[in-house]
């Protein structure tokens, strides 16, 4: 009995020790758990996080489009081709890889050697690469070609072939209106409306959980197994052909003034919509392109095509009507401690506001402007009056950067009020504004006084779903009395038919506006004299469709508005004028239908192209095509619309396209454009069918 007591005693014993070894072990384990996680957590996620996480998933950018569906900006996918070296059986390896490296190689030829592309291969599998980069930036038909090679067309578990797709921005217009369309580059701000709408345009934000094996990131599942949602596409107000016409036309006089930079803004006058916006800056080597956004993001002092916003408040404030005396004092006068001139010696002492507005007397709208608002409480009614038209806030433009206007306060800036305060801002100066925030005031007046919002965008949307509308909205249903708004149209018509701008008369058609020409830096009298030419207006002068602001900074030579800003003007005027003409006034105004014996030869081009011109001339045509690119022929005393076939793996015939044309179906297939010459394509470097790589190929024009 003692015995048995004797090892139950001892079972007791050694059963109590290993329940207080489990013990022991249980608390270590609780405490280490509770060290980890609690006091050295942020510790070992960090570390953790090192080589694992959760990555952002680049979606396809949405596309910014012209009022016309053409489209501004585009995300075009390419590809990179890595391979995991480890999962191939050394059969397939030993056996292909000689093949493998025949075909980078002719693939590539300016890459590795055969010899190098088996030895790089061969090195990488014995180092384990799992992710292993074959080749980057790779078009949709050079992506399938490479997958197609030994060893890679094999499944991705049995050949390790490994494809990521990503995307490249491109503007198939180019410069037109790049600036507002702005940019999406990484590690840079956006701009334009990218910026603005980058939350609609950058799609789902979703991520990919990814793995670090040095020196890459490598995706932990098949990339092809996310596809995040596309982004929305934005629809512009932007009419592609005017838009074509402000950009040459400003282009053409900054190169032949060698201005600085230039500026032009149309604006649709019912409703507000931007119809082009052009912005140019000298690149210091003869050329002009889109660097900044002049049209809302420079303040300058407007100079003379303020003096609208002056007579509107007098005609407004009754303090003034067109036949209203005004003392011109024969274009010198001091105003306090200061001496104002009219530009050009006129020799006038008295006339009517009328001839102040038409020849743009300084000291005789100054002085109109003096006798009323500068006296007690005639400054504030002044600064009223600026408020009503809308020149105290930004327009509000859907862009980032739009600069507030620089208007002074009698009350807020008593220290910087003078009493030659007001005969200076009276013709534009001692005040600073954005060209379109001038153009807007301009606009309104077109628009019998209601003043509309300027805006860009139209409609968002996904696919053929409306994400969002924009439709037109009215800031003021009323500036200024209709008296006030007929009297400024009266004026602007002035202008051109007996003004400052009455060499840009047209026998066909009238416009209205004024000129501007400011000398930015007179506070300096020792410089050279340097000023900015602008002119302001819209067309037809009669039922206004169109605003416009031309502003050209700091031009050489000539200087004058009516002589640098008013000829762009006119030209765009003319040609959009010819451009939107319809049917019924081309034969009011002379011209003649094409007789079906004078059709058209064999044509190349975009489709919306082709009806738009014959409908406007008055051709009969046949469409037999859903394309949009397509060979128009002459057949049967009507054209023939026939389907253009464009293969995106092979280089298009484009011999009878147009240049603009041409260069947007030949950079769309991602190969690089120079042209020769002008007018319509005769020639092409590469052959029609050659594979569409990324190379260059030469048009030539004629």
């Amino acid at each position: 009995m003692r015995l048995l007591m004797k090892k139950k005693s001892e079972l007791l014993v050694r059963l109590y020790m290993v329940v207080g070894a489990f013990a022991l072990v249980a608390v270590l384990i609780f405490y280490r758990v509770v060290k980890v996680n609690v006091f050295e957590g942020d510790k070992w996620r960090e570390k953790g996080n090192v080589h694992v996480k959760w990555r952002p998933i680049e979606a396809d950018r949405g596309d910014i489009y012209a009022m016309d569906g053409s489209p501004l900006a585009t995300s075009q996918p390419f590809f990179e081709i890595r391979m995991d070296l480890q999962v191939l059986k050394d059969k397939l390896f030993k056996s292909k890889v000689d093949s493998l490296a025949y075909r980078l190689n002719k693939m590539f030829p300016a890459g590795k050697t055969k010899f190098q592309w088996k030895s790089f291969l061969q090195t990488q599998r014995s180092k384990g690469n799992k992710y292993c980069l074959i080749a980057k930036d790779l078009t949709i038909a050079q992506k399938e070609t490479v997958v197609g090679f030994p060893v890679l067309r094999n499944s991705k578990y049995k050949g390790g072939a490994i494809v990521d797709r990503y995307f490249k921005r491109r503007k198939p217009f180019r410069e037109l209106a790049s600036r507002t369309i702005g940019v999406d580059r990484e590690n840079a701000d956006k701009i334009g409306l990218e910026g603005y709408f980058d939350k609609f345009l950058k799609g789902a934000n979703e991520k990919r959980l990814m793995k670090f094996i040095p020196p890459d990131w490598i995706p932990v599942y098949d990339p092809s197994e996310f596809e995040p949602q596309s982004g929305d596409d934005i629809y512009t107000t932007i009419d592609i052909d005017i838009q074509d016409i402000a950009h040459t036309e400003l282009e053409a006089a900054l190169v032949k003034y060698e201005a600085e930079a230039g500026t032009v803004v149309v604006m649709e006058v019912a409703t507000g919509a931007i119809r082009a916006i052009s912005n140019l800056s000298a690149d210091g080597k003869g050329n002009y392109r889109e660097f900044y956004n002049h049209a809302i993001g420079r303040l300058s002092e407007p100079g003379s095509t303020f003096k609208l916003a002056t007579v509107l408040a007098l005609m407004d404030d009754n303090y003034a009507q067109l036949d209203s005396k005004v003392d011109f004092n024969k274009g010198k006068m001091k105003f306090y401690d200061q001496t104002m001139y009219d530009s050009e010696w006129h020799g006038i002492e008295t006339a009517d506001l009328r001839k102040a507005f038409e020849i743009s007397s300084n000291v005789g709208i100054a002085n109109l402007a003096n006798q009323h608002y500068n006296k007690a409480g005639g400054n504030t009614n002044f600064i009223r009056a600026l408020k009503r038209f809308g020149l105290l806030d930004p327009t509000g433009i859907e862009l980032i950067g739009e600069k507030h206007p620089y208007v002074k306060d009698p009350v807020k800036d008593k220290k910087e009020w003078f009493g030659t305060t007001i005969p200076w801002m009276a013709h534009g100066y001692e005040l600073m504004f954005t060209p379109l925030q001038i153009l807007n005031l301009y606009s309104t007046v077109a628009n019998d006084g209601k003043m509309m919002k300027p805006y860009l965008v139209s409609k968002i949307k996904q696919g053929d779903k409306l994400i969002k509308d924009f439709p037109p909205r009215v800031i003021s249903e009323k500036i200024a009395s209709s008296n006030a708004i007929q009297g400024a149209q009266n004026l602007l018509e002035g202008v051109v038919i007996r003004g400052t701008g009455r060499k840009l008369r047209s026998e066909y058609f009238g416009f209205a506006g004024k000129t501007g020409t400011t000398r930015i830096n007179y506070a300096k009298k020792e410089e050279e004299k340097k000023y900015n030419a602008s002119f302001a207006g819209y067309f037809p002068a009669k039922n206004p469709k169109y605003s416009m602001m031309v502003v050209v900074y700091t031009p050489h030579g000539k200087y004058y508005g009516g002589s640098v800003a008013g000829p762009v003007f006119r030209n765009v005027v003319e040609k959009v004028h010819n451009l939107k003409l319809d049917l019924n006034k081309a034969i009011n105004q002379g011209f003649q239908l094409v007789a079906a014996a004078n059709l058209p030869k064999r044509r190349i081009g975009y489709k919306k192209d082709f009806e738009k011109v014959f409908e406007y001339v008055g051709i009969e045509y046949k469409n037999k095509s859903k394309s949009n690119w397509v060979a128009v022929d002459p057949f049967d005393n009507k054209m023939l619309i026939d389907k253009k076939s464009i293969i995106k793996s092979e280089v298009p015939d484009v011999r009878g396209m147009g240049a603009r044309d041409a260069v947007y179906v030949l950079e769309s297939l991602g190969l690089l454009v120079e042209l020769e010459g002008e007018g319509q394509v005769r020639r092409q470097s590469i052959n029609p069918g050659a594979n569409a790589t990324e190379q260059k190929i030469k048009i030539y024009l004629d």
